[in-house]
């Protein structure tokens, strides 16, 4: 390469990037950070002119650290105040796209309170690894008073320096350092700069880019400094699971005598203030990153391991959606609030959220004990949710008679809302409960005898889904009951409120159901028939559209790694069309009715041994689905089970819409996305271009009159074509943790080649999507609604009601249903309540939240919940609020 000499300032930030499990669990890498931190401590200990060492951007590193070493807790703490290591913001290095906006504040806070147990924290939203960035991380960042951002996947040629302003869908901006020569470009110094080679990814990346061969510092330096808005250039020197250099002061002043420039041991902060002095005029940019040109965001992520993908999005949902409201409203009422159990919870799954976790590119005993992390949140959160709705229905007043059993039904929702709901019913307890003594199985409640009744009288179907034996009173000598689990329609349940339904003694006829014959079923909005291949032909009585062959199944084969899909050259591609299904109507009343469709796949049993085609050897893939329509839901839900038993494919469900489409729109965090489906051709880019795509809980095309909107529960994973088909993954099956011969990704190899079993889920697999067709607009159908409440359970419960409550009630409401919660909790630092919502449209609102208490203070704060501004009230209870298109707030409310 040319050099061109020009004096620049060289900013050196030492560090390590510490992925907490990846290619080896998290005990075999803590051993390693033990002893790096080890090394560190007395690194600084010894030179006094080692100025900073960056602990990559987050604090579990102290907690997994100081659970081996307690005693360096204060020579730790020392040099954290003294600036001498820099930690946080985070608390994890999460994925962006794989976790909940709302998981990522969490993640943020966390990281602030563990931080500041030790003194300082680094505050620069220093995001180095994660795969892609999603467009309202610089209000996130804002949100928590962070005015910076460090970033490197993801960005393509949409910003031209270095530097720019990056800007939220909201308007927050930050300013951004693209590391554009990656987080390790100077991961060892030499005393001569002619000795600092560059290594090989990096020489070939920057190749790649230029077209020119890279061979040392001084090739490197000369880069930077092109693509820079100012001469004051970042070098990083560290990388993956890297010790502090011992002796990096010395070895500075080494190069400072051999180099026209000047470099100084420094921080990001140093970076980022020099910067701002010289005033560059920046370029801004809106919207998320995710392009692979120079950097893989390695795409396939989206559906490896999906398993981790669902219980992820259990895991929050029960945790953001229904533990932590439940537990507000119990301690509004007057009980204690369970912080600790909630910290504990969130750190479990904070912990899974480090990117090369949740994105299921790791080692399959990682895995394994990701799952473990998830179940311990989720067991938490479900007794959490147990002890709440106890509490709330001690304080409802219901004096019913004899034999009558109350049944609390809880809508953890902001609006109103019609769904089915599950209810696990204990037998009566006799007088032993609450009493220090053991007893016997307790006798089955009979509800055959039974019917089920609202407060109007009105009878309601119910139907017995089974039973199951649990332990109560443990604490007073264990009494091992015999649920009885029903389900029943509810209709128009009041918004973060209850109602009390009552089982009595009684017998009531069945009405009619929604079935018109063994293969078709409707409702008032929709009819549905499976056809002999098992596919959907639905009618959209709104819009009097037909839209056929739905939830057919396609299978392709896959010879990538877990970081990226890639076809074999001689791809194989198979389809249930054409293929007899079994069909059968299972269930019929008066408010659901179930087609069960079973159809099986003769697939490849995996690829060839040289991995260029799909093997000869067939195996049945069976696969069956369920499809339920109820009455007064508009959706039609699907639950699909796959007895997987092939490998190296990806499996997918396919809905032709027929609507003719440049774009496809979806959820992501606080916000929704239009990407166009048009794929760039990606020559010479490092990953090739892909056409899937992240959601959260929703994908839509539309054309202004009419959509299909497909609802999900943790399949992240989909692909829109311009003939508006859309692909909903359902399992991505490899058998590398990496390979360097993808057709996808250029001779890349994103870790070391192990082969991971685990990662072909064989064995069953339960799927959970919805089909929403609408009329007009997304916005007008308020798709997001029905895809919180697929995604959200109704809560139930037998109570006492010994209280004061009426037998409906709503704690909360919030208007217009474009401000979406996304959080309600007990404020961290005194008694308060916080209400998180987010405007999920692109225009400003004007809304309210009202309590039904009267509130003494209302603030609003940062998403740190440090106040920002006192907030009027109307009839101390009701707070105005103006938000702006994609602006998320945090509502701080005293009582």
């Amino acid at each position: 390469m040319n050099k061109r000499r020009k004096h620049a300032e060289l900013i050196v930030v030492a560090h390590t990037h510490w992925d907490r499990e990846w290619y080896l669990t998290f005990q075999q890498f803590r051993y390693q950070l033990v002893k790096l931190i080890d090394q560190l401590l007395d690194i600084l200990e010894m030179d006094r002119d080692y100025v900073n060492f960056m602990l990559d951007g987050q604090t579990v590193v102290l907690e997994d650290y100081l659970e081996i070493r307690p005693e360096n807790k204060e020579r730790l703490k020392k040099w954290i105040e003294e600036g001498r290591i820099n930690i946080g913001p985070w608390y994890t290095q999460p994925d962006e796209f794989l976790v909940s906006g709302e998981s990522l504040i969490r993640n943020l806070m966390l990281g602030h309170k563990v931080g500041k147990e030790f003194g300082n924290v680094m505050e620069h939203g220093y995001l180095p690894d994660s795969f892609g960035h999603i467009s309202q991380m610089p209000q996130i960042l804002q949100g928590f008073d962070i005015d910076t951002a460090f970033i490197m996947r993801g960005v393509g040629d949409e910003v031209g320096q270095t530097e720019f302003y990056w800007e939220a869908p909201d308007g927050s901006r930050v300013l951004t350092h693209y590391l554009a020569a990656g987080y390790g470009n100077v991961n060892t110094m030499r005393p001569n700069p002619k000795d600092i080679k560059l290594p090989s990814w990096l020489a070939d990346l920057l190749k790649r880019i230029t077209g020119e061969e890279f061979r040392d510092f001084f090739d490197l330096r000369d880069f930077i400094l092109s693509k820079a808005s100012t001469d004051t250039l970042l070098l990083m020197n560290g990388g993956d699971h890297l010790a502090p250099q011992p002796n990096l002061t010395e070895i500075s002043e080494g190069v400072n005598e051999k180099l026209p420039d000047e470099i100084i041991q420094g921080t990001l902060s140093d970076f980022v203030n020099e910067v701002r002095k010289k005033k560059p005029k920046l370029s801004k940019f809106r919207g998320e990153f995710r392009s692979s040109k120079y950097f893989p965001v390695l795409r396939g992520v989206l559906s490896s391991r999906i398993y981790l993908k669902q219980m992820n999005a259990k895991t929050e949902t029960l945790l953001e959606r229904c533990a932590e409201p439940i537990s507000a409203i119990k301690w509004v009422l007057g009980k204690d609030y369970p912080s600790g159990f909630f910290q504990e919870a969130w750190k479990l799954v904070l912990k899974n959220h480090a990117h090369d976790s949740i994105c299921g590119c790791g080692i399959d005993q990682v895995h394994d004990e990701m799952e473990s992390r998830f179940r311990q949140a989720q067991q938490i959160a479900r007794e959490l949710i147990k002890d709440g709705l106890r509490e709330i229905g001690e304080r409802v007043n219901f004096e019913g008679k004899d034999g009558e059993i109350p049944i609390l039904v809880f809508n953890p929702s902001q609006w109103r809302r019609t769904d089915r709901v599950v209810v696990s019913i204990n037998p009566t307890v006799n007088s032993q409960y609450g009493k220090r003594t053991s007893m016997p199985l307790e006798e089955k409640i009979e509800l055959n005898s039974y019917v089920l009744k609202d407060l109007a009288g009105k009878m309601i179907p119910f139907k017995i889904e089974g039973e199951k034996l649990i332990p109560e009173d443990i604490l007073n000598g264990v009494k091992l009951l015999l649920q009885k689990v029903i389900s029943f329609r509810t209709e128009d349940l009041p918004p973060f409120g209850y109602r009390v339904y009552k089982l009595t003694p009684g017998s009531e006829e069945q009405g009619e159901g929604l079935a018109v014959d063994d293969k078709t079923i409707e409702n008032e909005f929709y009819k549905v028939r499976a056809q002999d291949d098992g596919s959907l032909i639905i009618e959209d009585k709104g819009t009097g559209e037909i839209y056929r062959n739905f939830n057919h199944f396609e299978d392709s084969g896959d010879a990538g790694d877990e970081y990226n899909y890639s076809p074999p050259e001689e791809q194989e591609v198979f389809t249930s069309k054409g293929i007899k299904a079994d069909i059968r109507l299972i269930e019929d009343e008066p408010d659901r009715a179930i087609i069960r469709v079973d159809q099986t796949l003769k697939l490849p049993k995996s690829l060839t041994k040289d991995r260029r085609g799909r093997g000869k050897e067939r195996v049945d893939e069976r696969i069956v689905s369920f499809v339920t329509l109820q009455k007064g839901v508009r959706r039609i839900d699907i639950r699909t089970i796959v007895g997987n038993e092939a490998k190296d494919h990806r499996l997918r469900a396919v809905f032709p819409t027929g609507i003719k489409t440049k774009e496809s729109i979806a959820e992501s965090a606080f916000s929704v996305i239009h990407r166009p489906t048009e794929t760039p051709e990606g020559e010479g880019w490092i990953e090739k271009p892909s056409p899937t795509h992240p959601q959260t809980r929703f994908v839509i095309v539309e054309d202004g009159e009419k959509g299909i909107a497909i609802l999900n529960k943790g399949l992240p994973e989909y692909e829109v074509t311009e003939d508006g088909k859309i692909y909903l993954t359902l399992l991505r099956c490899v058998g590398w943790l990496s390979r360097d011969d993808l057709q996808t990704r250029e001779a890349h190899v994103a870790g070391p080649s192990y082969e991971t079993l685990g990662a072909q889920c064989i064995g069953k697999h339960e799927f959970e999507y919805s089909i929403l067709p609408y009329c007009r607009t997304w916005e007008e159908a308020q798709i997001w609604k029905q895809a919180i409440d697929f995604n959200t359970p109704l809560i139930g419960s037998r109570i006492e009601g010994k209280g004061k409550l009426p037998q409906e009630f709503s704690f909360l409401s919030v208007e217009p249903d474009e401000l979406v919660i996304s959080a309600i909790k007990k404020a961290e630092e005194d008694n308060s309540l916080i209400v998180r919502l987010y405007n999920i449209v692109d225009r400003t609102v004007e809304g309210y939240i009202e309590m039904y208490k009267e509130l003494k203070r209302v603030m609003e704060t940062n998403l740190n919940e440090e106040p920002k501004k006192e907030l009027p009230m109307e009839l101390n209870s009701k707070v105005p609020l103006t938000v702006k298109g994609f602006e998320i707030k945090t509502i701080k409310l005293s009582f």
